[in-house]
This record gives structure tokens, C-alpha cells and sequence, in this order.
């Protein structure tokens, strides 16, 4: 899929009008930590407002921006940054040091600057002056470490090189630490909704195929108040201990994590669940497809270096994962596909091959029904559209949907209940 809609490439490279927080339920969660947390950054940026928060359900906490009359006027000192660090500084971060590429000279700690994305990447590491190349500003915020630090003494830095203050955003600077680990997690909201749909409940068998770093994860764990069986999947050993590592934070015990490949995870040849993978066929109650994508659905993607045919390569190990997912998976069972993609390879046209292929798969509603209908004309009739949801820019009059899901990022939910054969 080339983004070639003009609508579509503006939307991607803009920030998401909000930030969530997915609030853990087997922990204590205060709002007023919240409020005075913005509180206090109001005082800082001089504001007798602070963003809007509400509660959309009780594990989704919503941030807004700060009011638009809030501005910051620039410095004229500009700290360059490399494209993935500019994303996460208008996302709401801070500036941490291997991200910084430029900083003038004669600066000082505590010194208020300007924050520039390189958009190009042609920013040469330690840039003294002015960088004449394609940026775009991303926020402002005050200086934490100088040139010595982030250039001069030949190891890599870390930590924080500055602190940001306003976002060209306007999103708040918040981040998990205003709470003790645990009680919330940074998460995209059709992320978090991607759990709603997945519905884990106690005692249900529940595979994540692709589970790190193991969001997804914990989540159904505290949806099912910690009392489901979740096996959690990941093929690299280093990611599948950062799983439990997660579990450990959020206070989950009910995870099984291992290091797997998941387009090997069933056999006939296994006995049982709780020996690990590889898994027998019908084991699971629920599965959940979380797939390996191009992620383009990300936001804001400041800099796009995907192609055609790296798109394309991904449906090979979808179609995989969805050859496994379907043997593990029992009659009557439920599984959930889902990628953070915009790319109609990926997602309607995936889902228009599995039916094709698996004609025990029966579709059905991926409840609750919050973003758009799928696209048309690529694989899915009428019907079948309704039933899956594309969050993303298009509106389609068969489903609106409200703004607030619109301005996340692009992605897609699909579920299936499987059908004796």
C-alpha cells in the first residue's frame, strides 16, 4: 500500500489530540496524583487551565491537550534531534540524551531551548551550528546536560538532555512515573480497546501469540482480575523476559511467558498447556493474533522509510501465525486479530484470505464496535465490513465514529469464533 491520499499522509505525520493511560485494576489508582501533577506544569508554563482528563472506563484514562491560547514563545536556541526522538517529544516525552544530534555552543543548565526534528536524517552527530537542513519543531523545554556531556567524553550519554515543557503538541509531559510501578501504562487507545475485545475472563485459557513487551498481556490478566491461564509468546528470549518483567510491575501472576516461535506453536504430538510450547490442537479458549505489521499506522510518523514491498512481505508470516492460531484455538473458541497498521494488505484483505482458507472461521462482531467499518472493495462485502473496525482518518456513513477515536493512532481489530468442521 502506497500512502498516496494526501488526507491520509497529513493525518499520519500529525500527533494524536490526546494521551491515554490504561489504569491497572488490581492496583489503588488516585486521579489527584493527576491533577496535581498538571497542576504543577500549568504553574511552570504560567496557565490558570490544565488539560481535561476523564475516566472512559475504568481501566482507560483520557489526557487532552493543553488549551490553545497556552504558547511559549521560542528562544532562538535550537537543539537538534533525530526523527524517532521529535515523535516522542510531541507524543509527550522528554528529550533523552542518545536522541540529540545538534546543540549550539555557550548553552547553560537551566537554559530554556527549542527542540528541532531532523526530518532528512543528513544531521551530522555534535552539530555546533544552525542546522540548515529540513526540521520541524517539536517543542520546547530546558536544558539538562551540556555539549561535554552529550559529545565530548567518547561513551554513549544517557538520561535526560532536556526537559520538556510544552510539546509544539500541546500535550502534556506525563509519563508512568507520577504514579508507584505498575498502577498505570502508556498504551494507545485502540490498543487498550483491542483488550475489550478479547474480553478475557476468569479461568479462560487465553494465548497471546506475539505478546511482547507484554501489554496486551497484563491487560487481560487485569481484566480477568488475575485469574484467567494467559500464555504469552515471544520468539526472542530477551523480549519474552521483559514480559515477565511487565507481569512483575503490574502485579500479574496468572502469565505464563516463554521464548517461541509462534508459527511452530502447535503440535500433536504435546500433551498439555502448562507444559509449555508447542501446544496441542483445541487448547485455547481464546487466542489473541496481536501480528508482526509494517506499522503504519503509527503517529506521528515524522519520517517513512517503508516500501511496497517490505509491506507486502509482512502477510507471509500473518498467514503463519494464522495457520497455528486457528489449531490451538478450540471449537467455539474466540480469535482476535489485530495490527497497528493502516495497510489494507495487512488487515481487510488478511481477513478476506482467512476466510477464504479457513471456512471453519465464522466472523463475527469485534464488540465493542468503536472504530470505523473496514475499507471497500478489498475483500469484504458489506456485511463483513461492519463487523471489523479500522481506526484512522476515513469516514464512512455505514458506522461514524467519534472523534476521540479517530485521533489515535491507524489500526485494526478483528474476531472470530471457530466452527466445528
Amino acid at each position: 500500500m502506497e500512502i498516496q491520499n494526501v488526507n491520509l499522509q497529513h493525518w499520519l505525520t500529525e500527533t494524536p489530540n490526546h494521551t491515554t493511560f490504561r489504569i491497572n485494576k488490581l492496583k489503588t489508582f488516585y486521579p489527584s496524583v493527576l491533577h496535581d501533577c498538571l497542576v504543577k506544569q500549568s504553574m511552570d508554563l504560567k496557565s490558570d487551565q490544565i488539560p481535561k482528563s476523564y475516566i472512559l472506563r475504568p481501566d482507560c484514562l483520557i489526557i487532552e491537550q493543553w488549551p490553545a491560547d497556552i504558547a511559549v514563545e521560542k528562544t532562538g536556541k535550537e537543539v537538534i534531534v533525530d526523527a524517532l526522538c521529535a515523535a516522542a517529544v510531541l507524543r509527550g516525552a522528554h528529550v533523552f540524551a542518545p536522541g540529540v544530534l545538534g546543540l549550539p555552543v555557550n548553552c547553560r543548565i537551566g537554559q530554556r531551548v527549542d527542540v528541532y526534528g531532523d526530518l532528512e536524517g543528513h544531521c551530522k552527530r555534535g552539530l555546533k551550528v544552525p542546522y540548515e537542513g529540513k526540521k520541524q519543531y517539536v517543542g520546547m523545554g530546558y536544558l539538562q546536560m551540556l555539549r561535554a556531556d552529550l559529545f565530548d567524553n567518547g561513551v554513549q550519554p544517557s538520561g535526560v538532555a532536556v526537559h520538556t515543557i510544552l510539546p509544539a503538541s500541546r500535550l502534556p509531559v506525563i509519563n508512568e512515573s507520577i504514579y508507584p510501578k505498575g498502577v498505570v501504562l502508556l498504551q494507545n487507545l485502540p490498543s487498550i480497546i483491542c483488550g475489550w475485545v478479547v474480553d478475557a475472563q476468569a479461568n479462560e485459557y487465553i494465548l497471546d501469540m506475539c505478546a511482547a513487551p507484554g501489554n496486551k498481556t497484563t491487560h487481560l490478566a487485569e481484566m480477568s482480575n488475575d485469574k484467567a491461564i494467559i500464555v504469552a509468546i515471544d520468539k526472542s528470549p530477551r523480549k519474552a523476559a521483559k514480559i515477565k518483567e511487565n507481569c512483575e510491575i503490574q502485579g500479574v501472576t496468572c502469565v505464563k511467558a516463554y521464548a517461541y516461535d509462534s508459527t511452530k506453536c502447535c503440535s500433536e504430538d504435546s500433551v498439555d498447556i502448562i507444559s509449555g510450547p508447542p501446544f496441542p490442537p483445541n487448547s485455547f479458549d481464546k487466542v489473541l493474533l496481536d501480528a508482526p505489521c509494517s506499522g503504519l499506522g503509527q503517529r506521528p510518523q515524522l519520517v517513512n522509510k517503508m516500501t511496497p514491498k517490505i509491506i507486502n512481505s509482512y502477510k507471509f508470516v500473518q498467514r503463519k501465525l494464522f495457520a497455528e492460531a486457528v489449531k490451538v484455538l478450540k471449537v467455539g473458541g474466540k480469535l482476535i486479530y489485530s495490527t497497528c497498521t493502516i495497510a489494507e494488505q495487512e488487515n481487510e484483505c488478511m481477513i478476506a484470505w482467512v476466510l477464504d482458507k479457513f471456512p471453519f472461521l465464522k466472523l463475527i462482531p469485534s464488540e465493542p464496535l468503536l472504530g470505523g467499518p473496514g475499507l471497500k472493495n478489498k475483500g469484504l462485502n458489506e456485511e463483513q465490513r461492519l463487523m471489523v473496525q479500522r481506526f484512522g482518518p476515513v469516514d464512512d456513513e455505514i458506522r461514524p465514529v467519534q472523534n476521540l477515536y479517530k485521533n489515535s493512532i491507524g489500526f485494526f481489530i478483528a474476531a472470530f469464533v471457530k466452527l466445528p468442521l
